[in-house]
C-alpha cells in the first residue's frame, strides 16, 4: 500500500468488506477446504491455515542481522528462526514487508518468510513461504480473512488466511494474520503451472510495458512478450474487435468476476479502484488471469455505487484501472459486467456464511489468555469488529435494493 494526503477519510473507512458466497459449499480455505472451482488445490499448509487455532509464531534473528533487516532500502532475506505452533524450523530467509504498512522492528513489522531460501526443499507444513501481515490498518485483523472467502465463493484463487500471536527476539508483537503466499505452488495449485511470469501491481497499462515489475526477470532471464502482446490489444484494440482480440490474451471471464469481487466487498485498493494491489499471471501455454493480494485496508462504505469506479477514494487523482473503465465503456461488455456483479452479489455475497466466519474468528482470538501487545490487538478487534458486521449486513442489503434482486 502507499499513498500520502489519505487524510481522515482513509481513518473512517475503517472497513472494507470482503465477504461471502453460494450456500452450496463453505469454501472456507482456512481448515484446507478445496474452494469451488479448484479442485486441483492439495492440502499443504492445511495446519498453518486451521482457522480455529490461535496459532503462535516466534521470531529469532541473531543481533548482527538486524540491521539490515531493519532497512527498508534492502531487498536481502536474513537468516531467522521461526517455531510455528512449538514446531522450530532454523535457517529460514526473513525480510520485512509492506509499503505504507512497513513498520521497525521496534514497533510492529510484517515479514514474509521463505523456507527454502537457505536451506533446499525446506518446508512448514508443505509450505516453502508464508506472509505474515501486521494487520496494522485493519484494527479488526478481518479485511482479507474475510475478502478471500468472497473471492472464493465467486470462484476464483485467493489466498488463505489464520490468525497467529507473534514474538520477536522475545518480544511481543501482537496478533498476525498468516497468509498464503502467490509463489510458484500456490500458482501450480491453481492453474496446473507455476512457471508463467508474474507481474505485480500497482503498474497499469497506460504506464507501459517497461514500468511493470517482472517477477525473477534477471535471475530467469525472462522476457515481457507476453505483456507486450496483452497491453497492445488493451491500449491499442478497436471497441468493434476488443472483446475477441482481449479473450485471445487473457482470461475475460476470469477478469470480470475478479472486478465483480473488488466492487462488492468495497476493495478500494486493488485493481479496479486503482491499479494497486494484484497480480497478472500468464499462465502457459494458456491465457493472463488477474490475482488478488494485499487486501488489508478498510473501506466499509455500505452503499458505493459498484457501477462507478471514478470516485477517486483515495483523493490523490489516481485513476481507476484502465481495463475496467474501457470494459464499462463497451456496451456488450459493461451488460456482462452487470451480470454477473449480480451473480456475485445475488450467490456469493452470503451475509450468514460471513456471519459464522466472523464468528469463528471471535472464537478463535478469544480461545486462550494474552497479555502485553497480543491483549492490546484483542481489545482492538473487539472494539472494531461491529463495524465490519455492519459493513456485511448493509452492504448486502444496499445491493439487494439497488440491483432489485
Amino acid at each position: 500500500m502507499r499513498r500520502t494526503g489519505l487524510r481522515a477519510f482513509s481513518i473512517v473507512a475503517l472497513c472494507l468488506s470482503g465477504c461471502g458466497g453460494p450456500s452450496a459449499s463453505p469454501g472456507d480455505g482456512g481448515s484446507g477446504d478445496d474452494a469451488p472451482g479448484d479442485a486441483a488445490v492439495d492440502h499443504a499448509g492445511e495446519r498453518v491455515f486451521a482457522t480455529d487455532v490461535l496459532h503462535t509464531i516466534e521470531v529469532t534473528v541473531a543481533p548482527q542481522y538486524l540491521s539490515t533487516l531493519d532497512d527498508d532500502s534492502s531487498t536481502d532475506r536474513v537468516p531467522a528462526t521461526i517455531a510455528f505452533d512449538g514446531e522450530v524450523i532454523a535457517q529460514v530467509g526473513l525480510r520485512k514487508k509492506g509499503q505504507t504498512s512497513r513498520r521497525p522492528l521496534s514497533g510492529k513489522p510484517g515479514f514474509t518468510v521463505k523456507f527454502n531460501d537457505l536451506v533446499s526443499g525446506q518446508k512448514l507444513d508443505g509450505l516453502k513461504k508464508l506472509t505474515l501481515d501486521n494487520a496494522v490498518q485493519d484494527p479488526a485483523f478481518v479485511v482479507g480473512h474475510i475478502s478471500y472467502e468472497l473471492y472464493r465463493r465467486a470462484g476464483l484463487p485467493a489466498p488463505r488466511t489464520s490468525h497467529a500471536t507473534l514474538t520477536f527476539n522475545g518480544q511481543d508483537k501482537g496478533i498476525y494474520v498468516v497468509e498464503e503466499s502467490t509463489n510458484a505452488d500456490y500458482l501450480e495449485a491453481h492453474f496446473g503451472n507455476g512457471d508463467g511470469n508474474v507481474y505485480e501491481g500497482p503498474w497499469d497499462f497506460p504506464k507501459g510495458v517497461p514500468a511493470a515489475v517482472l517477477r525473477d526477470e534477471v535471475s530467469e532471464m525472462r522476457t515481457r512478450d507476453d505483456l507486450v502482446a496483452l497491453s497492445g490489444v488493451v491500449m491499442n484494440a478497436p471497441d468493434a474487435t476488443f472483446p475477441t482480440q482481449i479473450t485471445a490474451q487473457l482470461d475475460l471471464d476470469q477478469f470480470i468476476t475478479n472486478y465483480a469481487v473488488e466492487m462488492a466487498a468495497v476493495l478500494w485498493d486493488n485493481y479496479a479502484y486503482v491499479a494497486w494491489n494484484y497480480y497478472l499471471y500468464h499462465v502457459p501455454q494458456q491465457r493472463f488471469v488477474i490475482l488478488t493480494h494485499g487486501v488489508n485496508w478498510p473501506n466499509y462504505n455500505a452503499q458505493a455505487d459498484p457501477f462507478d469506479i471514478h470516485t477517486d477514494p483515495w483523493g490523490t487523482g489516481d485513476p481507476p484501472g484502465y481495463l475496467c473503465d474501457r470494459i464499462d465503456r463497451i456496451p456488450a461488455l459493461a451488460a456482462k459486467y452487470r451480470a454477473e456483479f449480480t451473480r456475485v452479489a445475488r450467490d456469493a455475497f452470503d451475509v450468514t456464511v460471513l456471519g459464522a466466519r466472523i464468528d469463528r474468528l471471535a472464537q478463535t482470538l478469544h480461545a486462550r489468555p494474552l497479555t502485553g501487545a497480543s491483549l492490546a490487538d484483542r481489545q482492538s478487534f473487539d472494539n472494531s469488529i461491529g463495524d465490519a458486521r455492519d459493513f456485511v449486513r448493509d452492504r448486502k442489503a444496499y445491493l439487494v435494493t439497488r440491483l432489485g434482486l
